[in-house]
């Protein structure tokens, strides 16, 4: 029985002929617009990129979607939840990276890094009121203990520190991890927590999850980390916890609205770190998520298990 694998947009020929050796008996078609790519799902088993209704429409015997994108939140729509073909995700080809910016994130604040860069910018030196939080002393909470979660469990474990998490599908807490509750329990963690690190992918129940009643759930000491998706939390009930000292601080890679618009409070808070959604770049991450796309078609083909199955309904 002959497989029909779609790409589109185009992808490099050297991961076409990668797709070749591992799948020989497979025939790859290359759209180069969104017409040929209509044209061309017709007819296709599988299809690699990011689906939209028109092209779900057209397609007459879809099996099988692979996104190379993690976050679904952009992708998915009714149909596409209703209809029978199986999506993945190449989920965990960022979580090493993800979890450096984020032990990065943790270790400036506890050492107070924003304040003394700050200062070096306006050539001041001023070591008076330099106080910092011994990493040992702390508890960090994850919320969504995925792979990016679990990697920056391993990493504060590492530093000694007690960590604690909430997640939607996991029972079991592995190994570094101290507790591990249902979501329900959320303000358990949030009352807990030195630093409050959000991994969570954006889902009909975690849009919007951090808002005012959330903050002052928070400890006024304890800082927030976000690296899942910005519109997790409210960027004006984020502004209102700061200025209210009802938290400590905030460092922000992902935002409600990107690019954070230039005159957005934010950007002028000292106890803020700002990066512009760069947390997931790496050296490796192009390499990872080819090879789950290569890994994915072989087990197509051999009709095995596929990596990354997303809950469509749930969007991860």
């Amino acid at each position: 029985m002959s497989v029909k694998l779609l790409i589109y947009p185009p992808e490099p020929a050297a991961i076409l002929e990668r797709l070749h050796a591992a799948a020989p008996e497979v025939t790859i078609v290359v759209a180069e617009d969104e017409r040929a790519a209509t044209r061309e799902i017709a007819d296709a088993d599988a299809y690699y990129g990011r689906i939209t209704p028109e092209l779900l429409a057209a397609a007459g015997q879809l099996r099988w979607i692979q996104s190379p994108a993690i976050g679904l939140e952009r992708t998915m729509f009714p149909e596409l939840i209703t209809h029978p073909v199986v999506m993945t995700n190449p989920r965990g080809i960022f979580a090493d990276d993800i979890a450096d910016h984020v032990l990065a994130l943790v270790t400036g604040f506890a050492r107070q890094l924003p304040r003394l860069l700050r200062q070096q910018l306006r050539h001041v030196w001023r070591p008076e009121g330099y106080e910092v939080m011994h990493l040992p002393d702390c508890t960090l909470g994850i919320i969504g203990l995925g792979g990016i979660g679990s990697a920056v469990a391993r990493r504060a474990s590492a530093f000694d520190m007690k960590v604690i998490a909430v997640d939607a599908r996991r029972t079991e807490a592995p190994p570094g991890v101290t507790a591990l509750w249902s979501p329900e329990r959320l303000n358990d963690l949030l009352g807990t927590s030195d630093f409050v690190v959000i991994c969570a992918p954006e889902t009909p129940e975690t849009r919007g999850l951090f808002g005012s009643a959330t903050f002052k759930a928070m400890k006024p000491s304890a800082y927030l980390i976000n690296i899942g998706r910005g519109k997790i939390v409210q960027l004006d009930a984020l502004v209102e916890a700061l200025r209210a000292g009802e938290i400590a601080g905030a460092g922000l890679d992902v935002f409600e609205v990107e690019p954070l618009p230039a005159d957005h409070p934010l950007w002028d808070m000292e106890n803020v770190v700002i990066t512009p959604h760069v947390a997931g770049i790496g050296p490796h991450t192009a390499e990872r998520r080819h090879q789950v796309l290569i890994e994915n078609l072989r087990r197509f083909v051999a009709n095995e298990p596929l990596l990354n199955v997303v809950d469509k309904s749930r969007w991860f």
